[in-house]
């Protein structure tokens, strides 16, 4: 083939005939941005990132549909496609959820708060789960854009997250159409689509249908390919981006799918397929399910033995004697092993192994359908079983029971010794598995040590296997069973594939997993496996939601019917909720209250699991429990001018403040901030109660550019005399509020939100560093004085559980939605 001669910046490269002008630059070590291409889908030209001046050419040339010829001469960083490309960025931030990218607080944010806010839509880069890895991000941070220039515009998509496993929320979506495009590649009928026009346009299903009612085959590759975080997988959105990869198979069913786990300190986050081809096509099972199973709270970690006395948790070494000590007495066909079909060949034929030649019996049985239950005859007396396989009547006979197994089930909790069984992808160095779990093989093996038997090679050699299996980069593979009983490799399997498999049609899901019911681990499972859903009966309470509504993005307004609390509400007071009998106590700062009609109102921004609880509710619903009010008023008394600050769920909170130092007699000044126009709320009725109010938005959109701590700033120096400063919000925000008031010197009290448990003063969770004092904010604040917190502590001890509210996030989507 001839090879194309042409210049780049000066640069001559040589290029195949058949390439675009990206991929010769690229080749040749020339970087042209872009958003909407992507080396495994067909060019697009939508994005215009990627223009370049080409001679001869009018105007400029997308990059990635261009192929190259001979003699062309290429411009790809003149001053004029720079300051285009800038445009076109700029253009997309006014349609995007971008006020962090002008914020005059970003770095500061960044160094605070390194991790994204764990909400419900994306109304900024901080709640972004995507922020790590954002690709238009990149790209604002390589053209130093600080200034979008353009009205923004939020479109106020409803957020989607009906479906199992994912959640979409297209306002963050700049329509570069590689989801659509990679549906297309992979399945031949895209599930998504374009639809409507104009401003109007967004990516969607048809008729706005739910995903399970598309035919969507739930493979990930929209999520995995997406340029924002418009598209993101439920599980793993909020862990961030992966340490390391591994490759493995999955063993959910006899397919087999050959695909990377993505891992995180040692902790499997997720999962992607090796590329977006048509070979490495993976299905439900192995990018959503797998990776939960690993991580699953349900998951047994731990050796037990059963003693007269109960259950007992045992190191290793007594779990293995104390199995041994059971087997030596059921020698002979009273013995009898049970193991699945789908396990690796090396297990199945350690266990006949063991079965044959250590406890000379011939009753080793391979569970052939993956609902089946093994009927034992009479006079079977002890097993062995990695999974829940034996009928329930052949139980009563049983004398011995040893289960190796992942997860709990009827088997697992008759057993006489539980031992935590390793998963197959878990050995190798790139994943650790929980501390005291084992492989099939080595389990057997140190039982027949135990029990004095004479290993054979093989024994020995199938203990090697499971210690090196997975360890390299697949240079040796290892066979699975297939339905038939039979072997094949992975490249085999592909084309020995069954007419039905999840690959071709998600009905096709296996429902069992080591005999264990799927939907019974993982919730999400429940409508694709459709499953009526069994709802959680929660005792009628006296708490009624008498209205509900979102005010603005993530911020709803909820009005409780509570007589007896409201009764005895005051300023800066804070309620205790819970939706339920199982759902955590979390602290409500009070937005207003109401004698006459017995309500409560609370502004709940959606944060994480227990919020998004509170705003998944309804008017008409109840909570489980409500407790207050709690926490010492602000002291309402005569200061002269008060200034009353508010951002966040902090704007709802300054409302009853500003309320009652007014009617005190102070001259009030009412600031409240917000990332960005479409967040600000409750403007009318604060300037009721204020003799002035100001607003501030990070971006600049309303107002004045910044927050609280600059309106305050230029108050002083407008000559505005402040006598005492109220602040409610996030830390981060009091904090600088706090630097602020303090080099003008004017006393400032905030309201701080830390983690509380108990709300009495008789758990010590809530307590913060005062100066030289431990303060305990459920009683001795919650305003506390702002010049002499230690913010950092404050920010590091509301960070300490970050991991565990992640694991706690809802991964149902019928909690979720």
């Amino acid at each position: 083939m001839d090879k194309i001669i042409l210049t780049i910046d000066g640069k001559i490269v040589e290029a195949n005939p058949d390439e675009t002008v990206i991929e010769a630059a690229k080749r040749a070590g020339i970087i042209i941005p872009y958003l909407c291409n992507h080396e495994e889908l067909e060019p697009f030209g939508g994005c215009r990132i990627c223009i370049v001046e080409i001679e001869g050419m009018k105007g400029f040339q997308t990059s990635c549909n261009t192929f190259v010829k001979n003699g062309m001469s290429i411009k790809t960083n003149t001053p004029e496609i720079i300051s285009y490309r800038k445009n076109i960025i700029k253009l997309l931030l006014s349609n995007h959820t971008s006020p962090c990218i002008v914020c005059l607080h970003r770095e500061l944010c960044e160094k605070y708060r390194p991790k994204p806010t764990k909400t419900g839509k994306t109304i900024r880069c901080n709640t972004c789960s995507n922020t790590d890895i954002c690709e238009l991000k990149k790209l604002v941070k390589e053209y130093n854009i600080d200034d979008i220039g353009l009205p923004v515009i939020y479109n106020n998509i409803p957020l989607e997250r009906r479906d199992p496993f994912m959640d979409r929320d297209y306002n963050l979506c700049i329509l570069c159409g590689r989801c659509v495009r990679v549906c297309q590649n992979l399945h031949k009928k895209p599930f998504i689509a374009f639809i409507n026009r104009g401003r109007a346009a967004r990516i969607g299903t048809a008729f706005y249908q739910d995903h399970t009612e598309t035919g969507c085959l739930f493979c990930g590759a929209c999520v995995d390919i997406c340029t924002t975080g418009a598209l993101s997988d439920r599980y793993a959105k909020w862990y961030g981006k992966e340490d390391k990869i591994k490759e493995t198979i999955c063993d959910l069913c006899s397919i087999n799918c050959d695909f990377y786990l993505r891992i995180k300190d040692n902790k499997v986050i997720g999962a992607m397929a090796k590329s977006f081809k048509q070979e490495h096509k993976i299905c439900i099972g192995a990018r959503f399910i797998l990776p939960q199973l690993f991580e699953s709270p349900k998951r047994i970690t731990s050796n037990y033995i059963k003693l007269q006395d109960g259950i007992r948790k045992v190191p290793w070494t007594d779990a293995v004697k104390h199995a041994a000590a059971k087997l030596l007495n059921y020698k002979g066909n009273q013995f009898a092993t049970i193991i699945y079909y789908n396990a690796l060949i090396e297990e199945i034929d350690i266990l006949k192994n063991f079965t044959k030649n250590v406890m000379n019996s011939e009753n080793c049985h391979v569970v052939e359908k993956q609902d089946d239950k093994i009927k034992l005859n009479q006079e079977t007396k002890a097993v062995i079983t990695t999974g829940d396989y034996i009928d329930k009547d052949s139980l009563k006979n049983l004398e011995v029971i040893i289960a190796l197994d992942v997860f709990p089930s009827f088997m697992s909790e008759s057993a006489d010794v539980l031992f935590a069984l390793t998963l197959p992808q878990e050995t190798g160095e790139a994943l650790v598995p929980p501390p005291d779990s084992n492989t099939v093989s080595r389990i057997i093996c140190d039982i027949a040590k135990e029990m004095g038997a004479q290993l054979d090679s093989y024994i020995v050699r199938s203990v090697q296997f499971a210690q090196n299996f997975n360890s390299t980069i697949w240079r040796q593979k290892p066979s699975y069973r297939n339905l038939a009983g039979g072997t094949a490799t992975l490249e085999d399997r592909r084309q020995e594939m069954p007419l039905s498999s999840p690959l071709e049609d998600i009905k096709d899901l296996p429902r069992y997993y080591r005999g264990h019911y799927l939907a019974d681990i993982l919730g999400a499972l429940r409508t694709i496996m459709k499953i009526e859903r069994q709802e959680d009966i929660t005792k009628k309470t006296e708490f009624k939601i008498v209205e509900k509504q979102e005010i603005v993005p993530n911020f709803h307004t909820i009005t409780i019917q509570a007589p007896d609390i409201a009764k005895k509400c005051k300023p800066g007071q804070f309620v205790i909720a819970m939706v339920n009998d199982k759902s955590e106590r979390i602290p409500y700062t009070i937005a207003d209250w109401n004698v006459e009609h017995g309500t409560v109102t609370l502004i709940v921004q959606e944060v994480g699991r227990s919020s998004r609880e509170m705003v998944m509710l309804s008017a008409g619903d109840t909570l489980a429990h409500f407790v207050g009010p709690l926490g010492n008023p602000v002291s309402i008394k005569r200061y002269g001018t008060v200034v009353c600050g508010g951002g966040c769920f902090g704007v709802g909170a300054i409302l009853p403040i500003c309320r009652e130092l007014k009617k005190a007699g102070n001259r009030v000044i009412s600031i409240i901030e917000a990332s960005t126009h479409y967040l600000l709320y409750r403007e009318d009725k604060i300037a009721e109660y204020s003799d002035k109010l100001l607003i501030a938005t990070k971006d600049g959109s309303y107002g004045i550019k910044g927050g609280v701590g600059e309106a305050i700033t230029l108050l002083a120096e407008q000559g505005e005399t402040i006598d005492q400063v109220f602040i409610v919000g996030c830390a981060f925000m009091m904090m600088l509020v706090s630097e602020s008031t303090k080099n003008l010197g004017i006393p400032t009290m905030t309201a701080l939100n830390s983690i509380m448990m108990d709300g009495t003063g008789m758990c010590g969770a809530c307590r913060v560093s005062v100066g030289d004092q431990t303060k305990f904010v459920c009683v001795d604040g919650t305003f506390l004085d702002g010049h002499k917190i230690n913010w950092l502590e404050l920010m590091q001890r509301l960070n300490a559980y970050n991991l565990e509210e992640i694991k706690s996030l809802p991964q149902d989507h019928s909690i979720c939605h």
